[in-house]
């Protein structure tokens, strides 16, 4: 059983934590804009075989607000509790097999967030990203780095799954090590993601450079289909210029040519007339 999705790993690793946290809410937020309950269900990834199922029911407020307070545990819980407690429904976790269409494993989780909190206790998870640098800036991050509970106790619930090196974690049969393993991966994510988010200004930047090039190129292109046209009417008077003076040309040729044959003709008449002494 230890190996059993430790091929799908490498797969796995980003599309089941990102699924799990920054992804869910985003996603959550924009349905519930709309008035629509949120469901997101199923995410088939990884191969034909090895399916992924995420079913969470969030609602965010309408309007999500910056949040400029202290990067403290007690004071993330202070400003934004409130809106996560709300809008956090029931969380399924699933994990299942399929040989030859026919299910043969499967691992579910469906822990309640007063059942999360006591598996994980939201104070002491908060202040262990934090003190790994995780900042958090908003409702979305907030909720985000808490879902991650949720795969974690998942994990934890199913020994063959991070015994097997589930999610491109060295396989081990210690969960302190496995846990601490996936712990340093959720803060390399969380990082990428927070410096994607600093980039964006420079994107931004690099996106409207290029966007102008290529209105520059494309009116370079214009104005050489332009030059283009110009030319082939270039070509086609030259042509027509050349073809008549080579018509004028001939012409001259074959008058030169008729004048040399009327002299010619003349000199023979002259030869054929008599001389004195023949008359």
């Amino acid at each position: 059983m230890k190996r059993t999705f430790h091929l799908a790993g490498t797969l796995l690793r980003l599309a089941f934590l990102a699924a799990l946290g920054f992804a869910i809410f985003s996603g959550g937020a924009y349905l519930y804009a709309h008035g629509v309950k949120i469901i997101i269900s199923p995410l088939e990834i990884i191969s034909p075989s090895l399916r992924f199922h995420l079913k969470i029911d969030w609602k965010t407020p309408l309007v999500i607000e910056e949040y400029t307070g202290p990067q403290s545990a007690q004071e993330l819980m202070k400003a934004l509790d409130a809106d996560y407690n709300k809008g956090h429904g029931k969380t399924e976790v699933r994990l299942s097999r399929k040989d030859n269409g026919i299910e043969t494993e499967s691992y579910s989780s469906n822990l309640t967030i007063s059942e999360i909190d006591a598996r994980y206790p939201r104070a002491e998870w908060l202040q262990l990203l934090l003190e790994r640098g995780i900042i958090i800036g908003d409702l979305y991050e907030y909720g985000s780095n808490l879902s991650h509970r949720h795969a974690l106790a998942f994990l934890e619930d199913n020994p063959n799954l991070w015994e097997s090196g589930v999610i491109d974690i060295p396989p081990t049969d210690d969960w302190e090590t496995y846990k601490a393993a996936y712990i340093d991966m959720l803060v390399d994510i969380e990082g990428t993601k927070a410096e994607v988010e600093r980039r964006k200004p420079e994107i931004e930047r690099t996106k409207a450079e290029v966007e102008r090039t290529i209105e520059r190129i494309k009116v370079q292109v214009e104005r050489a289909k332009v030059q283009i046209k110009q030319s082939k009417k270039d070509v086609e008077r030259a042509q027509n210029q050349l073809n008549s003076q080579q018509l004028e040309d001939v012409r001259k040729q074959l008058e030169d040519v008729r004048k040399q044959i009327a002299r010619v003709q003349e000199t023979l008449e002259h030869l054929k007339e008599p001389t004195p002494a023949q008359k």
